[in-house]
C-alpha cells in the first residue's frame, strides 16, 4: 500500500514540475502584438483608386490602407505580401505575393 502512495505521489511531482516548465518557457517567448505582427502575412487587394493612390488590402479579415513598395501596380484580387509599415501615415507597406 506504501508503495501505490509513494508511486501517485512521484507521478504528481512529475506533472507538477513540467507544468511549471511549461509555464516559464511560455512567459520568455515574445510574440508579436500590434501592427508589426502583420509584416510578412499576406492579403488580398480589394480596391486600388484609394486616396493618395493607395491601395485598400484585407489582412486578418480587416481593411487596411497600404502603397506598393517601390511603385508599381496591382489589381483586385490578387496576393500582396506586407514588408512593413509606415507609422507616420499608419499604412502597410506591401509587395505582389509572388515577388521576392
Amino acid at each position: 500500500m506504501t508503495g501505490i502512495i509513494w508511486a501517485a505521489g512521484a507521478t504528481a511531482l512529475a506533472v507538477a514540475v513540467f507544468l511549471l516548465w511549461l509555464g516559464l518557457r511560455a512567459q520568455k517567448r515574445v510574440n508579436p502584438v500590434g501592427n508589426e505582427a502583420l509584416v510578412g502575412d499576406t492579403g488580398m487587394v480589394r480596391r486600388t483608386n484609394g486616396f493618395r493612390k493607395r491601395v485598400v488590402i484585407e489582412v486578418r479579415g480587416e481593411y487596411w490602407w497600404s502603397r506598393l513598395q517601390g511603385g508599381g501596380s496591382v489589381s483586385p484580387g490578387e496576393e500582396v505580401r506586407i514588408t512593413g509599415l509606415d507609422t507616420d501615415d499608419m499604412v502597410l507597406i506591401i509587395e505582389p505575393a509572388g515577388r521576392g
